[in-house]
């Protein structure tokens, strides 16, 4: 670790600056909370469980004993809380000799620049589980189903087959769109009994922003002269219209937040300390070392709370 001395401030040292640039600038407000339900942990790591629960109901011949079906446990989902941190080394001449104060927030007590990079490393934390959910490296853990956030082979357990909520490589349209809802709407249990899951929020790039809004915003039909309703806003197709994440890495992919991830059951976050700041003296060199640090876990617990294209 290399300090800050005054040679890296070298205009600091004496006064006559008329001002310091590249040290503010306006922030996104806090986009991870579009895609998931933040839960409090005190715990290093937290595990949520799948269930298996009873199948069809069966013909009973006369005479003949009823079937009896069995539940049990399937999948165990893993979160590993992480420690995220940060510090800065500052010498105490540095320090001492700035004639400018706070106007140089990185040879403050408190830099600002310290939570905006936790912050900033947050957001890209919870993105990334959506920009590396077609990837079957990230998978939630050994005792998980062993699979990617987005895949056409979820396995369901012991009783049933695979499910799905990978949509169909392709770019965002119209159709597109419509398509997916129509998948969500087919959504089963792991025993493969039809269950309501609603399409909630698109979830996309900046980059596809003013598609987004044709597509979502115009009262008729987009990109036509027939004249025809926009019937995904006529019927409130996605209640909650559409997100912006400045952290996703890739233009074309986007995703569909879906019922359950509404009713917090789907993408969570697990907070598991909050936001701390520290300072220490070094007692040889009298550097001031300034730090920040938090913990928490990004993951799902229901896959079908979210569904991925990544574009085509």
């Amino acid at each position: 670790m290399t300090a800050v001395t005054s040679g890296n401030w070298q205009k600091s040292l004496w006064p006559g600056v008329d001002g310091w640039f590249n040290g503010a600038y306006n922030e996104w407000n806090t986009e991870y909370t579009d895609i998931y339900t933040t839960r409090p942990s005190n715990r290093q790591f937290e595990q949520v469980v799948g269930m298996s629960l009873l199948g069809r109901a069966r013909i009973k011949a006369e005479s003949n004993p009823i079937f009896y079906d069995t539940t049990q446990q399937t999948f165990i989902n893993q979160f590993d809380n992480q420690v995220r941190a940060l510090g800065t080394e500052i010498t105490l001449e540095a320090y001492r000799y700035n004639q400018y104060g706070g106007q140089i927030d990185s040879l403050s007590k408190r830099p600002k620049s310290l939570a905006r990079s936790i912050r900033h490393t947050t957001e890209e934390d919870g993105a990334d589980v959506l920009n590396n959910g077609f990837s079957s490296a990230q998978t939630m853990g050994a005792a998980s189903d062993g699979v990617a956030l987005f895949s056409a082979s979820h396995p369901s357990g012991p009783f049933g087959g695979n499910r799905d909520n990978l949509l169909t490589a392709a770019d965002l349209s119209e159709t597109t769109l419509e398509d997916a809802c129509i998948k969500i709407n087919g959504a089963v249990d792991p025993r493969g009994l039809f269950i309501q899951i609603l399409p909630y929020c698109l979830l996309i790039p900046r980059q596809l922003d003013f598609i987004a809004g044709r597509i979502l915003e115009s009262t008729l039909q987009n990109s036509t002269a027939d004249n025809a309703l926009n019937i995904l806003k006529a019927h409130s197709s996605l209640p909650d219209g559409y997100k912006i994440n400045h952290f996703f890495t890739d233009p074309n992919a986007w995703f569909i937040g879906t019922s359950i991830n509404e009713k917090g059951e789907g993408m969570i976050h697990y907070d598991n300390w909050d936001m701390e700041f520290g300072i220490d003296n070094d007692s040889d060199t009298l550097n001031m070392k300034v730090y920040a640090f938090l913990a928490y876990s990004f993951g799902w617990e229901d896959f079908q709370g979210i569904y991925g294209n990544p574009g085509d």
